[in-house]
């Protein structure tokens, strides 16, 4: 395994305590925080623009089943993502696990804590919690609205890590 084909955009923003590895392409403007795990070993990792990978995460993917992170997508502190694919715009809360080959759709709310089992296909807009996961409704416009307004925080974050240092940079 080549673990050494990380791309990460100049715009993006990964802490020094970071570890990217293997198959991993960082978008512009990201925000990768502290202790966060991004491991493309067995298959492909991309995340998209504007998006933010908070503290102590994990994003893996499995042989078959690369993890594939949209735009303006927030990953909550402490979430697993795995072998899956996270729709635009969609926050994943705080300590939820997505598993393989799921497919979360665009601007949906995964609930703190929630357990989103394998292959489940989540339709846009819609709020999900629990454990196992499942559908509750769909989001208002103004929940829609705020699920961007998380994505940009943590563009303004990762600025402003930049400013005091603690953002590395990668080759081309």
């Amino acid at each position: 395994m080549d673990y050494n084909r990380v791309k990460v955009a100049k715009s993006a923003n990964v802490v020094k305590e970071a570890v990217l590895l293997g198959d991993v392409t960082v978008g512009e403007d990201c925000c990768i925080l502290f202790h966060a795990v991004l491991r493309g070993d067995e298959d492909r990792i991309v995340v998209g623009k504007c998006s933010n990978i908070q503290d102590n995460c994990t994003v893996h993917a499995d042989v078959g089943y690369p993890a594939v992170i949209g735009d303006y997508v927030t990953v909550g502190h402490n979430a697993l993502v795995h072998g899956c694919k996270i729709g635009d715009g969609t926050l994943v809360g705080m300590g939820s696990i997505v598993m393989n080959g799921t497919v979360v759709g665009k601007e949906c709310l995964i609930g703190a804590g929630s357990l989103v089992l394998q292959n489940q296909k989540i339709p846009d807009g819609s709020l999900v919690l629990g454990n196992p996961a499942k559908v509750v409704r769909a989001l208002t416009e103004k929940e829609r609205k705020e699920l961007y307004e998380s994505s940009d925080c943590y563009l303004k974050v990762g600025r402003e890590l930049r400013e005091g240092g603690y953002v590395r940079t990668f080759e081309e």
